[in-house]
């Protein structure tokens, strides 16, 4: 309390002024908050000392603090080293793109050489595959013995520029030669519809409403079997072998209509090959490939795939390397 707060008490006190006392009196130069100074040369020393010593303590924080920054900027430095050289090392031991492909194609080729399903030699998918590894060969220089294949062999494969389809059960004419459980009245029909076909085709006339006839004639044919077959008129194998001749038929009738029809039609893609090398040769100079084997055809296509393994082995022995590796 100050004296002008005392003064007013006491005058409502009616007390008289004289009982103030002289230390309750204003001083203007009193701070409540300031540290007692105990006096002499020794406590300003000493204040000078804690102020040094406080400044020192944060120099040294300072300086602990940049050492601690710098520690933690070497440890990333690190850790992207190791980074860069794990990434490194990855990239030096994973196959490129190139080196798998590679080596799966090897893996590919060498498994449609010795254990090739039937189903892959009869679609011309065997052949297909080992055809590049043959060019390869020829382009190199490593050529084996001749592997003879007879041309009765040569004109039973169907050959292509899509290897997707051939017009090869209508090679002769259009003439087809039917099975006997497809024998009557769509038979009769599509015996006069097909070479009507091939001769369009061939002189590049083939119009939409003689392919609706054949298609037409086809499906009713289909039908009619599918029926002989639910009224148990015709054994399940034979509907078995008639669908396949069918399926054959029906692939040669949709290569009419394909843009190379008129050169396979006109003998364009039938080789005059007395060996494996002559073959390859021809089909390389006219970019082909095999298309699948028409229904009756089959076995010719297994003679095919005998007689490419038998050249490609005799001229990997000759060159000292194997198709598995492809490397000497």
């Amino acid at each position: 309390m100050n004296t002008l707060s005392i003064r007013v008490s006491l005058a409502i006190l009616g007390l008289p002024l004289a009982a103030v006392p002289a230390s309750a009196q204003y001083n203007p130069y009193y701070n409540p908050y300031a540290t007692p100074y105990s006096g002499g040369a020794g406590g300003a020393l000493s204040g000078s000392a804690q102020v040094m010593q406080s400044y020192g303590q944060v120099i040294n924080d300072q300086e602990q603090a940049r050492v601690t920054r710098e520690k933690a900027n070497q440890a990333k430095l690190d850790t992207k080293k190791q980074a860069f050289d794990l990434m490194m090392y990855e990239k030096a031991n994973t196959p490129t793109y190139t080196e798998t492909l590679t080596k799966d194609n090897a893996q590919i080729l060498n498994r449609m050489m010795n254990f090739p399903l039937r189903a892959e030699v009869t679609e011309g998918k065997s052949l297909n595959i080992m055809l590049p590894f043959l060019q390869s060969l020829s382009s190199g220089g490593t050529q084996g013995p001749p592997v003879p294949i007879a041309q009765s062999i040569v004109n039973q494969l169907n050959l292509s520029g899509s290897g997707q389809s051939s017009v090869g059960m209508l090679r002769d004419g259009g003439q087809v030669d039917w099975p006997v459980p497809l024998m009557g009245k769509n038979q009769m029909a599509l015996d006069k519809l097909l070479p009507q076909a091939y001769s369009a085709a061939a002189a590049g006339k083939l119009t939409p409403k003689l392919m609706k006839d054949v298609r037409t004639e086809m499906k009713t044919m289909r039908e009619t079997m599918r029926t002989q077959l639910q009224k148990d008129e015709i054994e399940t194998a034979s509907y078995m072998q008639c669908i396949e001749f069918y399926n054959s038929l029906e692939s040669s009738v949709n290569a009419l209509e394909k843009p190379d029809a008129r050169k396979q039609l006109a003998g364009a893609y039938s080789p005059r090959a007395r060996n494996v090398q002559e073959l390859v040769d021809f089909m390389t100079d006219n970019g082909l490939k095999f298309a699948p084997a028409t229904s009756g055809n089959e076995n010719a296509y297994q003679v095919a795939q005998d007689a490419f393994v038998r050249y490609a082995r005799t001229a990997q022995s000759s060159a000292g390397f194997t198709a598995s590796s492809g490397k000497r």
